[in-house]
């Protein structure tokens, strides 16, 4: 029996792990409706740390499409490194650390972030993402605080 449990827990891990690999692939490549695809209807994505006047907290599938692809009309990411995927106990959860190099559309500042995210999976979809990184970079990125939120808000 306890074989058996394992190697559920083994391949569920497993798909994780994929699942994992193909959100990257089609953030990357910019690939909006297959990657929404990824996520469950009632998905969260979040930011713990999201700074002052910032949702800190994304809900369902067209809030986190409209937020995640905004994204990419002010930064382009040249290259992503320092990529470290660890698997969790609980087999449908998974930490992946990396880190983006790239750099503003607008004035071409450098950007190069750090992140760790967590997911969560449910029914093979994205049932919860959690997201750090340092918004100090982005801040810097824009040239102040204020440039940063006027451009979010324009959202």
């Amino acid at each position: 029996m306890a074989d058996n449990t394992t190697n559920k827990a083994e391949e569920q891990r497993k798909q994780t792990l994929e699942k994992a690999q193909t959100y990257l692939e089609l953030l990357q490549a910019q690939d909006w409706d297959k990657w929404i695809n990824l996520w469950a209807d009632d998905a969260i994505l979040e930011f713990p740390f999201a700074p002052k006047n910032r949702p800190s907290i994304y809900r369902g599938k067209q809030d986190i499409l409209t937020y995640m692809s905004s994204t990419t009309r002010s930064i382009v990411v040249d290259s992503v490194a320092e990529l470290k995927i660890s698997p969790m106990l609980d087999p449908n959860k998974i930490v992946i650390e990396l880190t983006i190099n790239g750099h503003l559309k607008s004035n071409r500042a450098q950007y190069n972030q750090r992140y760790v995210t967590f997911f969560e999976f449910e029914f093979g979809k994205i049932k919860h993402y959690r997201e750090y990184w340092n918004p100090l970079v982005s801040i810097d990125a824009y040239g102040s605080y204020e440039a940063w939120m006027k451009f979010h808000n324009e959202l």
